[in-house]
Formats: C-alpha cells, structure tokens, sequence
C-alpha cells in the first residue's frame, strides 16, 4: 500500500457509507462491526449521532445486534428500528460485519438495493482484511480501575483510574450527575480533548445499561455503551462507555 492509502478499517467503512449516501437518498447507513473476542462497534453516518437520543442509538445498536445472527444477502427488506432496511453481511478471519441501509417511509428500489448490496460486499470485505492484517499490532486496551463517586450539594463529583499500557492514568471531575461526572473523570485520565455531551442510563428489554456520547473538536462524535450487570456498578459501566467511544475518536488514524 502506498503511504496515502487508507489502513484503518473505520476509513473504509466510513468511506463507503458516504458513497452510498453521496449515490442515493438514505435515512439509513450505518455498519456493525464485531472483532473477535471484542465489543461491538458502530459507525453510523445517517443519522448523525447528534440527531438521535442515546437510547434511540442504543435500541438501534441493539437491532443490529440481533440481525447478525444470521447471514443477509440483501435480498429483503428488515424492520430496524423504525427504518425499512436491506442488511449485507460479511466476515473475515478475525472480525464480522454487517452494513444496514435504508428509509423511515419508503423500502428501496431494486437498482439501489443492488447498487448498496455490491458497495457494501466491497467495503466489508476490504475492512474485514485489513483488520485481520492490523490485528497483531493493535495495542491493548484501557481498562477500568477504581471508581469512586461522592455526591455534592449539586451534582457529584468522580475519581477513575485507567489502566492504560504506560500504567495507571488517575482522573476526577464534577458533573450534573453521578455519571457525567465519572464521563468527565474518565476523559479527564485519558482524552482530555473530548467532551461529554451526554451520559445516561438506558434500558433494552431486560438490559440496564449506560450510553456516553462524546464529541472531539473536529465535531465527530462517537456513542460508547456498557452493560451494568448484575453487579448493578452504573459508575463503572459509565467509565467503560466513555472509554470505548474515546478510544474511536481519540484514534487520528
């Protein structure tokens, strides 16, 4: 590959989401990717993040979920969410895919179902690749340590640690809540250039859990989202959502 060639995975899969939208009028276009052994990721052009609530992100991420338990073709069209959807599955050596595109109102026409269909087999693909070639190289993730929260007259303040490859990174903040607060605390330990926007707690089926928008200073904006668990550690759970859309925006690759 030459020096100017796109290497990340994410630059692909952005890259084809704005083609599809830049070739045909979409309400949807996003791309669930899972590494092995990892979380789920989603990239979502449309909606932007900032046109949606967390939970609405979150019930949305969730319908993903569930479509990749099966193999899509494209060739039908998928309730998700409130869109009229056509889904397109793919997979590699280490990670799988699956890309969503569609309307609120209307299913898509034969030729733009075609059209997404071949664009999203690609680009899927080609990430799939790239992520199986890069997989060696990729650092270890942040983790979350010690979490402390202590309620103020208004709002709380929050202390985390970050167990990062060069140690422990301490962070403490103030926030309207508990869990903005641990938000705050957290970037503050390691992408002070973020911004919370929102950090709250949401529920899908029997599932409790927290969603974390963050924005950088470009206004990208990424979603992180945790589950409680039994061990009902909202605080924690705010900690990992922050750490897992900070670690997509604080990427410049």
């Amino acid at each position: 590959m030459t020096e100017n060639t796109p290497q990340d995975p994410r630059e692909i899969v952005k890259a084809g989401l704005d083609a599809l939208c830049a070739v045909m009028d979409l309400d949807l276009a996003a791309y669930l990717h899972l590494p092995e052994g990892g979380s789920p990721e989603l990239h979502m052009v449309r909606p932007s993040l900032s046109d949606v609530t967390p939970t609405e992100a979150f019930e949305l991420l969730t319908s993903l979920r569930d479509t990749m338990g099966d193999e899509h073709a494209g060739d039908e069209t998928l309730l998700l969410g409130g869109f009229l959807a056509v889904a397109v599955s793919t997979a590699g050596p280490t990670s799988r895919g699956v890309h969503v595109v569609g309307r609120r109102t209307a299913p898509m026409e034969p030729a733009e179902r075609a059209t997404a269909v071949k664009l999203a087999r690609s680009i899927g693909s080609v990430a799939a690749f790239l992520d199986a070639s890069g997989q060696a190289a990729a650092p270890a993730p942040a983790t979350v340590g010690r979490v402390r929260v202590d309620t103020l007259g208004e709002g709380a303040r929050a202390e985390v640690i970050v167990r990062t490859v060069g140690g422990e990174q301490p962070g403490s903040a103030e926030g309207a809540t508990p869990l903005e607060a641990v938000a705050h605390a957290t970037l503050s330990a390691v992408a002070p250039n973020l911004k919370v926007v929102e950090a709250t707690e949401g529920q899908v089926s029997a599932e409790r859990a927290v969603l974390v928008l963050l924005r950088d200073e470009f206004d990208h904006a990424e979603l992180g989202a945790a589950l409680i668990g039994e061990s009902g550690d909202a605080p924690r759970a705010a900690a990992r959502a922050a750490l897992q859309a900070a670690g997509r925006l604080a990427d410049p690759r």
